[in-house]
């Protein structure tokens, strides 16, 4: 149908539709287009959506994560992505869950606060100060907007009160307590019998019936991965920025013209305050005498700091004897700001009000404003002019790139030549995913779609990130193709090796296992079976040096046993990872001392974090019970 409707895209009245969509793109450009494109959500929680460019930009930072994380060790094919996309969907239903609670709870950040962490956070800072400049600069390279970015510090504060809220409300008692003690302390006497893979290999024979009888039942598990290569037509603003030359007399020029309002480093003040929380106009006379009180401490000398620490409402800056760090105006409440403002260094304000109460303001520094050296600016400046010179470029090759890949879907080569870029190819890569740009799931899932694979189509253009597109077609597609038996026999006989010889070490496990429990001597059996009698004695839930190479399964299923009474055994038969056999033997279990008076207080705050979490979950849990959620996720996303 689609291929019926391009060859017949013939005469004026097709062309007078495509001026029409000419004219929509040039007045409202790529934006809208991709907006539109997005509109569909992939969920909605109580009304508020989670968008693909939502989820997309989440599941791509999951990723990132991962490959973080484990470094040269991440292998997208090791990760289910069906419930990783899932994983990163609940995520960020739960996270608008709390978003949704903490605005309906009335949870806030004082500007104060946001001031402080963001001021306290390295990236910003400057010789160990906090610096507007770098701030300023951080966020325009990332293109991030910096009333976003405070917002998001701000949402993260509020957060940070909730599970303190939650932490406070979490108490233990000395009983449970002690219980917890004796848990973690715990040790249990063991022995066990090892029945190691390499004692069996050599019994293994195969015949060439079971070779190609196990190849038959497990044909669909010898094939190669489908794989694909594709060519791209890929245009980012970053690096046709790059090609433009900026003299620099321009960067002078606009350096003179911008001096005053992109250069200038306004005054910084930094002060410590006092504050005394007013919760209604019942509480202002208190709240007043309160701070009369503290002046006349101060007026007889008392550290400002020291009474900070005592009497200020404010938790964050208390600890710190009431500092706040350097703030710019605009960072304050407008009457916080100006009393600071009108302050000599080392003065203490009257009382000031604020619509959080009541503060005395003690100014501690001053940064006269400056303006910033053109060298040191250089380079920024320079970047800037770039960008703003190739945007409009950008835009226009997108739609051009946009409507003649759509006009020419058979071929990308006079698109690239059009555009005069370069028509790129991509090694091949898997339904997992490949290197580079193409580890990206989004390109993935556009290069193996019906339009580009089977159709033979050049992709829909695919947005990357604002100012990073592209569009793609297939180069190359190698299908699964089943591997004959000549090429994997020896992966067949090592699998059927294995399995005959996990099926010999289960059934000596079973015999061990009734005749320990029968009462046979341990080395005796172990010389008939040809294992290994292994008395180990008492064994902690966390390895010590006398016991750090036990194998962790064992020590794990160990500990997973039941209890049991004075004088009595417990057994247990198991298969390990690396497929030796072992049948453990639980002779004694010696309960741990309680905490000493030195850790007792560790002991308390692990023990109420695990609670705090456990109420936390639940709580969650309950807000997710309540509300109306509707999820439209698929694989295709």
């Amino acid at each position: 149908m689609l291929q019926q409707i391009r060859d017949r895209a013939q005469g004026i009245v097709i062309w007078t539709i495509v001026g029409l969509i000419i004219i929509t793109f040039a007045l409202f450009g790529l934006s809208s287009y991709l907006t539109d494109s997005a509109s569909v959500s992939v969920a909605t929680i109580n009304g508020a959506e989670v968008t693909p460019n939502d989820f997309q930009r989440a599941y791509q930072n999951y990723q990132q994560r991962l490959q973080q994380q484990l470094g040269d060790k991440y292998r997208p094919e090791l990760f289910q992505e069906d419930k990783i996309k899932k994983e990163v969907l609940n995520m960020l239903i739960q996270q608008e869950l709390l978003n949704q609670e903490l605005d309906q709870a009335g949870f806030r950040a004082a500007p104060e606060q946001v001031v402080k962490r963001i001021a306290a956070m390295e990236v910003f800072q400057e010789d160990g100060k906090f610096s507007p400049e770098r701030y300023k600069q951080i966020l325009n390279n990332q293109r991030i907007n910096s009333l976003v970015f405070e917002q998001q510090i701000a949402r993260d504060l509020a957060e940070q009160q909730l599970t303190a809220g939650m932490l406070l409300s979490a108490f233990v008692t000395d009983d449970e307590l002690n219980r917890l003690a004796r848990l973690q302390n715990q040790k249990r006497e063991l022995s066990y019998l090892l029945l190691p893979k390499s004692h069996y290999l050599e019994k293994v024979e195969l015949n060439q019936e079971e070779i190609e009888q196990f190849y038959n039942q497990h044909r669909d598990e010898f094939t190669t991965p489908e794989k694909v290569s594709v060519e791209y037509v890929e245009l980012n603003l970053d690096d046709m920025a790059r090609e433009i030359e900026i003299s620099d007399e321009a960067i002078a020029d606009y350096y003179a013209q911008q001096r005053e309002t992109f250069t200038r480093l306004p005054e910084q003040r930094r002060a410590s305050h006092i504050l005394i929380n007013v919760e209604n106009a019942e509480a202002e006379p208190a709240a007043l005498e309160k701070l009369k009180t503290i002046q006349e401490k101060l007026a007889a000398g008392e550290d400002f700091s020291k009474l900070a620490k005592e009497f200020s409402d404010d938790i964050g800056s208390a600890r710190e004897g009431g500092d706040l760090g350097f703030f710019g105006r605009g960072a304050m409440d407008k009457a916080f700001e100006d009393a600071a403002f009108s302050l000599k260094k080392g003065e203490v304000s009257e009382p000031v009000r604020s619509r959080f109460g009541y503060h005395l303001i003690k100014l501690t520094d001053i940064q006269e404003a400056k303006i910033a050296k053109l060298e040191d600016l250089k380079e920024s400046i320079r970047h800037d002019l770039q960008i703003q010179q190739a945007e409009q470029a950008f835009y226009e090759a997108v739609d051009k790139l946009n409507n003649l890949s759509y006009e020419i879907p058979d071929s990308l080569a006079p698109v690239a030549e059009s555009l005069g870029v370069e028509l790129k190819k991509s090694p091949l890569f898997t339904r997992q995913g490949g290197e580079g740009l193409f580890a990206s799931p989004k390109l993935v899932s556009v290069a193996f779609s019906d339009e580009v694979l089977a159709e033979g189509r050049n992709s829909q253009l695919v947005e990357l990130s604002d100012t990073h597109v592209l569009v793609l077609r297939m180069a190359e597609h190698i299908p699964v193709k089943q591997q004959t038996l000549d090429e994997v026999v020896e992966q067949v006989k090592a699998r059927l090796r294995d399995e005959k010889v996990a099926g010999m070490i289960k059934a000596d496990s079973e015999v061990a296992l009734e005749q320990l429990r029968a009462g046979a001597k341990p080395e005796a059996l172990a010389r008939s079976l040809n294992a290994e009698w292994k008395s180990v004695g008492a064994v902690g839930r966390v390895g010590t040096d006398a016991d750090a190479s036990l194998n962790p399964q064992i020590r794990y299923e160990l500990f997973r046993m039941p209890r049991i009474t004075d004088g009595g055994k417990a057994y247990k038969n198991i298969m390990l990872a690396n497929g030796d056999g072992a049948v453990i033997v639980l002779s004694s279990i010696i309960d741990g001392s309680g905490y000493t008076d030195e850790n007792k207080l560790k002991g308390q705050r692990e023990l109420i974090s695990i609670y705090a979490k456990a109420i936390q979950s639940a709580w969650m849990d309950e807000l997710r019970n309540k509300a109306d959620i509707s999820m439209h996720l698929d694989s295709s996303e």
